[in-house]
C-alpha cells in the first residue's frame, strides 16, 4: 500500500504573482495499490463528483509522468479523502499533480532528489508558487524562467492567518482570462518594487509592512477582484485589523490578522456564506511511503 499526503497552498500572497506560495495545514490524502485497472474511492464530500475511471486527473498525470520519464506505465486502485476545496485557490490540482509525481518515482523506484521533483513540477505548473510549497512545507519564494525552477524558503508568518471560502467556485482559467495582456513599464517596475518589499518585509517578520504590500497588488488583483463577491466588503471591514489578498486565483480571501485583533468571529458574522478557516502553516510538505502489511 503506498500513502501519500500533500499539503494546500495559498499563493501570490498580493504582488508575489506565480512567485510566492505558502503550505497550509489542509490535506489531500490517497492510499494506493497497483492494480489491472484504474478504480477510484472518494470519502470526501469535496471529491463527489470527480470521475471514478482513467479520466480522473490523477489517472492522466501519473500516466503524463510515466511518458515523460520513459518508464512502464501502470494503474491504481485509489481511495482518496481531502480537506481542500476544489477551485478555491488553494492548490487542490497541484497537491494531485504532486501526488501523481511522487507515485510514480516511487513505483518506478526513480529515486529523483528533491531537486529533480521541483524541477518537474514547477516546469509542468509553469510557475513554482503553489507545488513548491506544497512538496516543501513552509513559505516559499521562486522563479521558473522556463527552463529552471529557482526557490527559497522564509520563515513562516507569525500572525494568525484566515482562509475565508467562499461557497462558489472560480476556474483558473477564467481568472487568467481576466488579466491584462501587457502592463506600461512604469507600472512593471512599480510592481516589482512593492514585491521586492513584500519579499524583504516577510524576512525580516516585518508583518504590518508585509501587509501593506499585499494590498498593493498592481499584477493580479485589480484585474480580478469584480470576479469575487466578497472582496470590497471583507477589505473594508478589516479597518486596521489585519491585511486581505487573493489566494491564488481565487475566489478564497485570505486574511493575516494582527495578534491582538479579535476578527474571527467578525468573518464568521460577516460572511455567512463562506467557510471560515483558521489557517497554519504546514512545515512538513508532502510525503510518500508504502505501507507493510506485518503476517503473524
Amino acid at each position: 500500500m503506498i500513502r501519500v499526503k500533500v499539503p494546500a497552498s495559498t499563493s501570490n500572497l498580493g504582488p508575489g504573482f506565480d512567485s510566492i506560495g505558502m503550505a497550509l495545514d489542509s490535506y489531500l490524502e490517497i492510499e494506493a495499490e497497483v492494480s489491472r485497472d484504474w478504480q477510484f474511492n472518494h470519502r470526501s464530500e469535496l471529491l463527489h463528483d470527480l470521475p471514478a475511471d482513467d479520466t480522473h486527473y490523477l489517472a492522466r498525470m501519473v500516466n503524463h509522468f510515466c511518458r515523460l520519464l520513459k518508464v512502464e506505465p501502470f494503474k491504481l486502485t485509489v481511495t482518496m479523502t481531502s480537506t481542500i476545496p476544489l477551485a478555491r485557490g488553494l492548490g487542490s490540482s497541484g497537491t494531485v499533480l504532486i501526488a501523481s509525481l511522487l507515485i510514480v518515482n516511487h513505483v518506478r523506484q526513480l529515486k529523483l532528489s528533491t531537486d529533480e521533483l521541483i524541477q518537474l513540477l514547477s516546469a509542468e505548473e509553469g510557475h513554482p508558487d503553489n507545488v513548491v510549497p506544497s512538496l516543501l512545507g513552509g513559505l516559499v519564494v521562486g522563479c521558473h524562467d522556463g527552463g529552471q525552477c529557482y526557490y527559497e524558503a522564509l520563515a513562516p508568518i507569525a500572525w494568525p492567518m484566515y482562509a475565508v471560502i467562499p461557497d462558489y467556485e472560480l476556474k483558473t482559467a477564467d481568472a487568467r482570462n481576466a488579466l491584462p495582456f501587457e502592463l506600461t513599464y512604469s507600472s512593471a517596475v512599480r510592481a516589482s518594487a512593492v514585491s521586492n518589499v513584500l519579499v524583504a518585509a516577510l524576512s525580516t517578520g516585518n508583518y504590518d509592512l508585509a501587509g501593506q504590500m499585499m494590498m498593493q497588488d498592481l499584477l493580479h488583483e485589480p484585474y480580478r477582484k469584480h470576479l469575487i463577491k466578497d472582496y470590497t466588503e471583507l477589505h473594508d471591514m478589516l479597518n486596521g485589523q489585519g491585511y486581505a489578498f487573493l489566494s491564488g486565483a481565487g475566489p478564497t480571501l485570505f486574511v493575516m490578522a494582527r495578534p491582538d485583533a479579535d476578527i474571527e468571529q467578525q468573518l464568521r458574522e460577516r460572511f455567512l456564506n463562506c467557510e471560515v478557516r483558521r489557517v497554519n502553516t504546514d512545515t512538513a510538505g508532502a510525503v510518500c511511503y508504502a505501507e507493510v502489511e506485518l503476517s503473524d
